[in-house]
Parts: structure tokens; C-alpha cells; sequence
């Protein structure tokens, strides 16, 4: 399923997710202890676990590298986390980039303005 037509702001319950994902209900309650930095279901007054379309979109992801890359739970989490850590500096990077890009566009400016006034 195409989870981008999922509204963010809705919550899913359990069945709900397993009816988009495929992922049986036993296996999504199991990925959520093995995989509690990823994973944050809220839970409802009656203590009924409520999963975002973030949580959906993770376990989708959990699904195919487990069930269709051949990862192991444990490496699957690694996984995650690398690109979890990629993500982080991702930002970061693209920062400095344009930073050092803007001093660059403004040291030509400055030369450009400084030849004309000289010339």
C-alpha cells in the first residue's frame, strides 16, 4: 500500500495496521519490543496500542529487511540506526555545504564589486 495516502495526524490500531501492512499481529506487538527506539505506539485510556503513520512506515520497513533482504532482527536494527545516523548528519552536511557555497558566492560578488569601482 501506497502509505503516503495515509493522513499523518491518524492514529491505527493493531488490526488496522495489519490489514495495511500485512504483518500479523503477534509479529507487530514482538517488532515493538525488539525494535523500541524505532517503534512508539501511543496507547489509548483502555492501555490499546495507537500507531502513527511514522510507526506504520517502520514497520513496513522492518518487514522488508527482514522478509525480503534476509536480515536478521539484529541486523535489521543496525540498519535502522545507520540510517537513522545518515539522516541526522544529513542536515548537517547540507549546512556546511551551503555555507561554504554562500561564502564562496560572496567573496566573487565582493571581487566583481571591487573590480568595477577600481576600473
Amino acid at each position: 500500500m501506497n502509505l503516503t495516502k495515509l493522513p499523518e495526524e491518524t492514529l491505527y490500531s493493531i488490526a488496522q495496521v495489519n490489514a495495511i501492512t500485512g504483518v500479523a499481529k503477534p509479529t507487530i506487538r514482538f517488532w515493538e519490543k525488539e525494535f523500541r527506539s524505532f517503534l512508539h505506539p501511543q496507547r489509548t485510556v483502555g492501555n490499546q496500542r495507537r500507531y502513527s503513520r511514522t510507526d506504520i512506515e517502520t514497520i513496513e520497513r522492518i518487514n522488508h529487511l527482514v522478509r525480503h533482504e534476509g536480515y536478521t532482527l539484529e541486523g535489521a536494527r543496525r540498519k535502522l540506526e545507520s540510517e537513522m545516523a545518515a539522516d541526522a548528519e544529513s542536515p548537517l552536511a547540507n549546512d556546511l555545504h551551503l555555507e561554504k557555497l554562500a561564502d564562496t558566492m560572496s567573496d566573487y560578488l565582493l571581487k566583481k564589486l571591487l573590480a568595477k569601482s577600481t576600473a
